[in-house]
């Protein structure tokens, strides 16, 4: 890539991230609490109307509100001007993407149903256009200009209706208290899905699989546990199970690098305490990311102060989490 092109491509990303801060900045909040009132209120499902660039924001849209816990499709214009009207009931919302606010299909299928009693929310770039005047909500989504001066070419415009919708989605998903839990039962394939699905009690060591000593026991016994159960540390616990510390590999580094003789040293003396734990019925996804930003191998896995298992990165990546 040539200067010129750098500077270009960095050029259409800053204009693009301009539209949207300056339709952030221009919505009406009245408008806007409406809109989202319709959708939340919204017995049916969301509708989503648009032609041409705007109709695959409109796809994109829906599928967005879908996956968030609120009934979404697209209905394209033009099909639904020749049948497919049948679609729209009474208890939707239609959401009219067009940001010139002129286009015939949408105007057509927007007058039509309105007598149905059929709320509309246009996403537009002006609050005085034809659709505008249509609809019982407007969010005037205008841009300064689209990313090539010299051609109106749908880029800004199409970004920052994206950005809206999207940002309407997460609203209406939190007001409705849409759960990771149902997230994950709407998305039960692919990566996405394993990371939504596999809890920390699916994937840990438990039982007679654990690393455990006692406070009392010494850096030899703690070696030789960890030998044993091969999962590269121990934790450490009282006589009622719970949790005290925990005594990694490097643990054990350090300390032979500090004293001497040490594998008679107690390892009460020698462990982390308060160690970062998680618990059984977390996502191991989570737990994953834990590790990751702590640079640590393990997790001991704890309800309340009791040790119930134990979780190794390595089988987090076996697993696909990673």
């Amino acid at each position: 890539m040539n200067d010129l092109d750098r500077i270009t491509f960095l050029n259409v990303l800053e204009r693009q991230a301009a539209a949207i801060r300056h339709v952030a900045n221009r919505l009406d909040a009245e408008a806007l609490d409406r809109a989202i009132e319709n959708i939340h209120n919204c017995s049916g499902r969301c509708v989503f109307l648009g032609m041409g660039k705007m109709g695959a924001i409109g796809r994109k849209a829906a599928a967005t509100f879908a996956s968030l816990g609120c009934p979404a499709m697209f209905v394209q214009p033009s099909e639904a001007l020749h049948g497919d009207l049948g679609m729209i009931t009474k208890q939707d919302v239609v959401m009219a993407l067009s940001y010139s606010g002129e286009t015939d299909e949408v105007l057509r299928v927007v007058e039509t149903v309105r007598p149905w009693g059929v709320q509309v929310v246009a996403l537009t770039g002006s609050s005085e256009n034809s659709l505008a005047k249509l609809a019982d909500v407007v969010l005037e989504v205008q841009v300064p200009a689209e990313a090539i001066d010299a051609w109106p070419v749908p880029t800004c415009s199409t970004t920052a209706t994206l950005a809206v919708c999207d940002a309407l989605a997460v609203v209406v998903m939190q007001k409705r208290k849409f759960s990771v839990d149902d997230f994950a039962r709407l998305h039960p394939g692919g990566s996405l899905g394993r990371q939504l699905r596999i809890r920390v009690s699916d994937v840990m060591y438990a039982g007679e699989k654990l690393p455990i000593v006692a406070p009392t026991a010494t850096l030899r016994e703690a070696i030789i546990e960890m030998t044993r159960k091969s999962l590269g540390a121990t934790m450490i616990a009282d006589s009622a199970g719970c949790l005290i510390g925990l005594l990694t590999d490097g643990d054990i580094r350090r300390t032979i690098q500090k004293h001497e003789n040490p594998l008679d040293m107690s390892v009460d003396g020698l462990l982390t305490r308060m160690p970062r734990t998680c618990a059984p019925d977390g996502l191991a996804a989570a737990a994953l990311a834990l590790m990751e930003a702590h640079r640590v191998t393990v997790l001991p896995v704890v309800e309340g102060p009791k040790i119930v298992g134990m979780i190794h990165f390595h089988d987090l990546v076996q697993a696909r989490l990673a």
